[in-house]
Order: C-alpha cells, then structure tokens, then sequence
C-alpha cells in the first residue's frame, strides 16, 4: 500500500495496489448560480419572441441564482473551489434583475411625479 505523506484534502473514494483514487471537491451553489444565470440571461434574450412571457421564468430564475451564488461565494471562501463560478453566477443574475427592476422604478417615478404636481 502506498504511504502518503501530509494532509490529504480530498476525499479518498478507493485505494487499489499501488493508486489511491481521489474525489476533486466541488462547488455545487457556485455551479448552480452560475447555471441559474447562463439560463435566466438566455430566457431574457429570448423574451421579444415569446411576446416576454420568459420574463415570468427568468425572474425567478435570477432571484434563486442570487441566492445559490452568494451561498457559493461564502463557501468559495472556505474551500478555495468555485470563485470564479460564483462571482460570474453573481454578476449575472444581479445584471438580469437590474434590467427588470430599474425600469420598474423609473415607472413609479414618473407615475410620483405626475401625482405630485396636482
């Protein structure tokens, strides 16, 4: 059997004479929040073919990938696994949110400033 020598950080998954197999560790919020994003963007892109309906999808999409990635980031912190797929997952869906929410509010604030002035 061969000696390892160290701290293994991997998790071992089997040993067989003379290889030792081991398991690379993975960021599975930081891969969901980016996927979440690539797929909200894709919706929102789409959206003028499907008269916006998609806009009904990607939000939710976007909001949950928000939360996947910030949980990833944290954990990217922790581990060293996974930043770069979660800061991607993070611009993303806080770029596909902005995009719905900003003209939402310049509505309500044009909506504000006719009302005011009566």
């Amino acid at each position: 059997m061969p000696q390892v020598v160290g701290q293994v950080t991997h998790q071992v998954v089997g040993v067989q004479p003379n290889m030792i197999l081991v398991q690379n560790p993975t960021n599975g919020s930081a891969t969901a929040g980016m996927v979440l994003g690539i797929v909200s963007m894709s919706f929102s892109v789409l959206s003028p073919l499907t008269w916006f309906l998609c806009c009904f999808i990607s939000i939710p999409l976007a909001f949950f990938g928000v939360i996947f990635s910030h949980i990833g980031y944290s954990n990217s912190k922790q581990t060293g696994v996974g930043n770069g797929q979660a800061i991607t997952g993070l611009i993303l869906n806080w770029l596909q949110l902005l995009m719905v929410f900003i003209p939402i509010m310049a509505i309500m604030g044009i909506g504000f400033m006719e009302t005011s002035s009566i």
